[in-house]
């Protein structure tokens, strides 16, 4: 892969990895564009190549309106490679995203689940990632399902205190 190419890619990666959502293409490619990095056809194929290497995800409406999303492969790949983005770049991204009504996510997130384990029971997964890193991760077996949503209720307003009581023990 080329090294301008591979910049062109980690620079719409990372627009789609700070947007909270799906972003258009035309937003997308207006920034490139407007901003001098590519070409149409340097365009074209820098989405091609994401696309290839499953770093994106495409929906297109009935309208012909196509919508990107980053994959688990591409929040990898950013993450990896996302100090070759410079600053100056990644603040050109950002204020682009808020001037086009866009919030920025955080790099921090919170998630929970659970589902049926093979014993019996349900198993409720909980995790804090910080920057796409697992920072705080629990798996707790309960007897229900109706316990296992009242788990992962009680983890989306406690974890923050449940993180720094366990932290608290250990160190």
């Amino acid at each position: 892969m080329e090294s301008t190419i591979a910049i062109y890619q980690l620079i719409i990666l990372y627009l789609l990895h700070r947007a909270p959502k799906e972003l258009p293409m035309v937003l997308l490619s207006n920034f490139m564009l407007e901003n001098g990095y590519v070409n149409f056809e340097t365009l074209a194929a820098t989405y091609e190549e994401l696309k290839a290497n499953g770093y994106v995800t495409a929906r297109e409406e009935a309208d012909g309106a196509l919508f990107l999303s980053i994959t688990e492969e591409g929040n990898e790949t950013l993450f990896f490679f996302r100090n070759q983005i410079s600053d100056s770049i990644k603040k050109q991204a950002d204020d682009y995203l808020v001037k086009n009504g866009y919030s920025l996510t955080t790099d921090q997130s919170v998630t929970g689940e659970y589902y049926k384990a093979s014993f019996g029971g349900y198993t409720v997964h909980m995790c804090i990632r910080e920057n796409r890193q697992i920072l705080f991760e629990l798996n707790l077996n309960v007897p229900t399902e109706k316990v296992a949503r009242a788990v992962l209720k009680k983890w989306r307003t406690e974890n923050e205190s449940l993180y720094q009581t366990v932290i608290g023990h250990l160190f």
